[in-house]
């Protein structure tokens, strides 16, 4: 198993992309806390994780508050007493994204993750390495509609992270990033309840021919987390099907 051994920490595991993150780590050996906003979704994938053999437990917390973040590295640190990898993954509900609300976005999207990795980076040079996956967007990279306070957020990542390889990879420590194209997770089922034909919509925009699901982005967290990645940090890893590589509106 490619994580025997390690401890990883997720945030926003509750659902999505971070309920496919921590059930895939759980898999390859890793023991892996859960981190999010909401108590039932979080305690449900402990209950997955552990029918399936695995190791895990929940602590309910805001990512966005300093004194939560604090509270779930002493966890991990009294129950496994090392860390090896944190995956930041939280980000606000679809409301706040889509009314462009500043103060969401900055405190769970962007000032969430800096807390994480204040408090996750001493744990793991205790534990002599770590790797950090950032969860961006493609948002970050170009832009789609009216979502710009979360473009311009998903953009800060991409910089806080590249900003922080100088310091700590000398130190053991890789940081990357991942820019999710469109994700079916649950936030899509009602838009796609609402407008049945937006999924094919969608789909015309992507030269691979479908949109993505949380497992295609749990395998690249995986691989970044791995030591299959060990000369790797500072690095953008988009997983979009060529999303941003191509404008399908002309190639067609």
């Amino acid at each position: 198993m490619r994580l025997q051994g390690k401890v990883s920490v997720v945030t926003g595991a509750g659902s999505g992309i971070g309920r496919a993150i921590a059930t895939r780590f759980a898999k390859e050996g890793a023991k892996v806390a859960i981190n999010d906003i909401n108590a039932s979704a979080g305690e449900s994938l402990v209950a997955h994780i552990e029918a399936a053999g695995g190791t895990a437990f929940f602590l309910r917390g805001d990512a966005a508050s300093e004194e939560d973040v604090s509270a779930l590295m002493r966890a991990v640190s009294d129950r496994f007493e090392a860390l090896h990898i944190l995956v930041n993954n939280a980000v606000p509900g679809p409301e706040e994204v889509s009314s462009n609300r500043w103060d969401a976005m900055l405190q769970v999207g962007l000032k969430g993750y800096w807390h994480c990795m204040q408090a996750a980076i001493p744990l793991m040079q205790l534990s002599g390495s770590g790797s950090i996956v950032n969860i961006s967007s493609v948002n970050a990279l170009m832009g789609f509609g009216r979502d710009h306070v979360y473009s311009g957020v998903k953009a800060a990542i991409l910089g806080l992270s590249r900003s922080m390889v100088g310091e700590f990879s000398p130190r053991g420590l890789r940081i990357n990033c991942i820019c999710p194209g469109t994700i079916v997770t649950e936030h899509w089922k009602p838009l796609f309840e609402r407008d049945p034909e937006l999924a094919g919509r969608l789909s015309t925009l992507y030269p691979i021919g479908r949109l993505g699901n949380p497992d295609d982005i749990a395998n690249a967290a995986l691989f970044l987390a791995s030591e299959e990645a060990s000369f790797i940090t500072g690095s953008v890893l988009v997983v979009d099907g060529g999303l941003t590589a191509v404008n399908n509106g002309f190639s067609k």
